[in-house]
């Protein structure tokens, strides 16, 4: 019984509230705060205008990015360390060749994993030349058998990002007799 009466108070409330903004009077009273939606003044005309120049600031960014974007290589993309002991660190160094016309600025690379770090270049590499991304991998407790790990490098080229691979095979310690 209370919750049909709480309920029926609660629809009560409600529909007060929007009986007062039936006749269209959206005027805030002293102290009453309005969503900028509700209380926006702005012509159709304003809208669109602000629309077009939305529009126009997207397109700008798309084409500097355009006119930034290069080519890249790597040696490989996959890298196998094989059998590793376990909880032991093994590095692997990509190397990254700016194949492009426009330096090559390596912008983030993300691993999929907290047992995996990569260590991207930190200044642009030049048309031509090469630079190193090297990447780290600690097996965790108890974290045995094959691995596949990812290394997302987001870059100025024209796919945005690439995948690296790294896999292992951690080793069970093998138990004395």
């Amino acid at each position: 019984m209370k919750k049909v009466i709480l309920g029926l108070t609660v629809l009560s409330a409600l529909a007060a509230c929007n009986s007062s903004s039936i006749d269209g009077d959206v005027t805030p009273k002293e102290g009453e705060v309005v969503s900028k939606l509700v209380a926006s003044e702005r012509s159709p005309e304003e809208i669109a205008a602000d629309q077009r120049r939305l529009k126009e600031q997207k397109e700008k960014e798309a084409q500097e990015r355009l006119a930034n974007q290069t080519t890249m290589d790597f040696n490989e993309r996959i890298h196998d360390f094989g059998k590793v002991d376990p909880e032991t660190e093994v590095s692997y160094t990509f190397k990254v060749m700016n194949t492009g016309d426009k330096p090559l600025v390596i912008e983030e690379a993300k691993a999929s994993c907290g047992c995996t770090v990569p260590k991207k270049p930190t200044e642009p590499i030049a048309p031509g030349e090469e630079g190193e991304l090297q990447v780290s991998f600690k097996s965790k407790p108890g974290q045995f058998g094959p691995q596949n790990k990812s290394v997302t490098v987001t870059a100025n080229v024209p796919e945005k990002q690439v995948i690296l691979r790294i896999t292992a095979d951690v080793m069970k310690p093998m138990v004395a007799q």
